[in-house]
This record gives structure tokens, C-alpha cells and sequence, in this order.
């Protein structure tokens, strides 16, 4: 009766934003004090493709990142939800209502491994491109009518595509990312679709052959489909219900049973018969539970707090953590980039 494990993806849509942000600075005016190193960028031009007006922002002093970068990131994580207007079915039955099901804490835990592909188009704005795969575990916990926790595995893969308006002044950074990723996973209907932004502010210590550390905080703002629609497996789902809830259930004996409609009667006790045939002969024989709700994160926006080391133009490695709106997350990446 509880396929909850694909509300990962609403903890994951907020890791993707530390990785897709990736508080690239863009152009950085020279502090007055590096003044002969901007003497010598205005005297050395620029004569790469990209970015485009890359010349004329560099013969003014600014220092620009080569243009393409290639990074892997590594991203745990962890995200609360709300689930409401559930409806469940078993195998050929139409979803029936189960608005009496009271939820308590719903969090979903994850590991995502993605790629990212980018391109400074302008000195002030970069798009990218995001692809990879999560793992995920999410732990339900039902409230009412029948105390119990459950908890789920599965894979899933992502795409996104994004935009990042940057730039500098001085040491100063504002790094604005917008992006929209498109999440597949096991036995939902259809992509979950995200819409993601994250306002950056920091500053920048730089230091000789082209060495800097920057240093930022900011937000997170998820807007996501609230609707979702799939189907699992009973055999895929591990809970903690007791057998004897189970039986009354069964025998139509459970007070709060008989509150029910018909409808929802029914569902209930095909559900608790095909759980009592899981405990007893552990063989769920491939009943299949279909379902419809709506959810939405605890919160739609977090705080974030992070810092980048670039070793060279080529080379950048950072770290990021998310916190607070019921959510935690963190961003291992390392950063290969080149001119073109």
C-alpha cells in the first residue's frame, strides 16, 4: 500500500542544483592591486571562439575562464516531503481514494554520480547540459490508521539543461543559475520535471599562476510537478506492519475498517491479504500496486554554503552543503576545462 520510494527525486533535484551551478564567476574585473597582471591580459588580446565578445572584455582588464569544461560530481543527500490526495489500486482496479491514511515523516535518501558538459556563450552567461544516475533509498513512515515504517530501493537516471548568469567586481561574485531537469525512474509515468533556481554570492582570493579560492553562500528555489502516477511491485517494498493489524484487516474486524467505503474496503483487504501471503510464504508473486498522489518538498527553498580551488584555468575542484527547508545535501566535483 506504500509506493513511496520515487520521492527521492525531490532530494535529488535540490543536489543537482549544487552541481549545476558549479559557481563558475564568469568574467572577474582585476582588483587595482593586480594592476600589471591586468596591464598584461590587455596586451595579450583574446583569440579563442568562445566566448563571444571574449576580446573586447578582456582588452578592458577582465579575467576570463576558458570557455568549455567537462566535470563529475558526486552528490549524497537527503529530502523531506509531504504526500497528500493518494490513491491506490492493486492489479487491475482502478486507484480508489485513501484520504484517510495519515502520513508522518517521508525522506528520501540519495547518491547521484552525473556529468555536466558547459559552454561560456558570453563572458556573462554559460549554458550546460547534465546527465547521470542515482541511487536511492526512501523511508515512509504511516501514521494512521496502522502505525508502521516501510522503506524502498531503486535506480533512476537525469537530464538537465541550464543557464548560469555570473560575473565579478573586484573579488566580489554573483553567480545566478536557472535549470530544468527532466528525472526517470523505476515505475512512474512519464519524467518528473524540476524547475530550479540559485542565487550565489561570494568572493574571490586569488593567488599566483592563476591560482584562486572563492568562497559563497546562497539559496535554493525548487519548483516541481506536484502530480505523480506510477506503479510498483509488493515484493520490492520492506515494511514493518504487524501480521495481527493485518489479520484484522483481513477479517474485516478492525474498527476503523468499518469506516470505510466500499471501494476503499476492498483495496485495503486485497492489499493486507497479498502482504499476509508475503510474510508467511515470502512470495508476493508479483502483485502489482498502482497509485496516484500528490507531494511537495517541506519547504521550496534551502540555504546553501560553499567554496571552489581552481589550481590552474584548467583545473578546478569545490565543495558544497545544503541545509535547512527539510533538506541536506552536499557536492563533491572536480572541474577539467579548456579553450576553444
Amino acid at each position: 500500500m506504500i509506493p513511496f520510494r520515487q520521492f527521492f527525486f525531490l532530494c535529488f533535484t535540490c543536489i543537482l542544483l549544487n552541481m549545476a551551478a558549479s559557481a563558475q564567476t564568469g568574467s572577474v574585473k582585476v582588483h587595482k592591486k593586480d594592476s600589471d597582471y591586468a596591464d598584461s591580459m590587455k596586451g595579450k588580446g583574446y583569440p579563442w571562439r568562445f566566448p563571444l565578445l571574449g576580446s573586447k572584455v578582456a582588452s578592458r582588464g577582465f579575467s576570463l575562464q576558458y570557455p568549455v569544461g567537462a566535470m563529475i560530481n558526486f552528490s549524497p543527500g537527503s529530502q523531506k516531503v509531504n504526500i497528500s490526495d493518494l490513491k491506490v489500486g492493486i492489479g487491475s482496479h482502478e486507484p480508489v481514494d485513501l484520504d484517510f491514511v495519515k502520513f508522518g515523516e517521508v525522506k528520501a535518501e540519495i547518491q547521484a554520480l552525473t556529468a555536466r558538459m558547459d559552454l561560456w556563450v558570453l563572458p556573462f552567461l554559460d549554458v550546460y547540459g547534465i546527465a547521470g544516475k542515482v541511487w536511492s533509498k526512501t523511508n515512509v513512515s504511516v501514521v494512521s490508521p496502522i502505525q508502521f515504517n516501510t522503506e524502498a530501493n531503486f535506480d533512476g537516471h537525469v537530464l538537465g539543461l541550464g543557464v548560469t548568469l555570473a560575473g565579478g567586481y573586484h573579488g566580489f561574485v554573483s553567480i545566478n543559475d536557472f535549470n530544468h531537469t527532466w528525472t526517470i525512474l523505476d515505475n512512474i509515468e512519464g519524467a518528473v520535471k524540476t524547475w530550479m533556481i540559485t542565487p550565489r554570492l561570494g568572493y574571490n582570493f586569488n593567488f599566483p599562476k592563476d591560482r584562486m579560492l572563492t568562497f559563497w553562500v546562497g539559496t535554493t528555489g525548487l519548483l516541481v510537478d506536484k502530480g505523480t502516477a506510477g506503479s510498483i511491485n509488493i515484493g520490492n517494498l520492506t515494511e514493518d506492519i504487524p501480521q495481527d493489524k493485518l489479520q484484522e484487516i483481513k477479517d474485516e474486524t478492525a474498527s476503523w475498517y468499518q469506516g470505510l467505503s466500499r471501494p476503499q474496503q476492498i483495496v485495503v483487504k486485497d492489499i493486507a491479504d497479498k502482504l499476509i501471503d508475503k510474510i508467511e510464504t515470502n512470495n508476493p508473486d508479483g502483485v502489482i500496486i498502482n497509485y496516484s498522489l500528490r507531494k511537495r518538498p517541506v519547504s521550496n527553498w534551502s540555504m546553501l554554503v560553499g567554496g571552489q580551488y581552481q589550481f590552474s584555468k584548467r583545473w578546478q575542484a569545490r565543495v558544497e552543503v545544503g541545509f535547512l527547508g527539510g533538506r541536506q545535501s552536499g557536492l563533491l566535483s572536480a572541474n577539467y576545462r579548456w579553450r576553444w
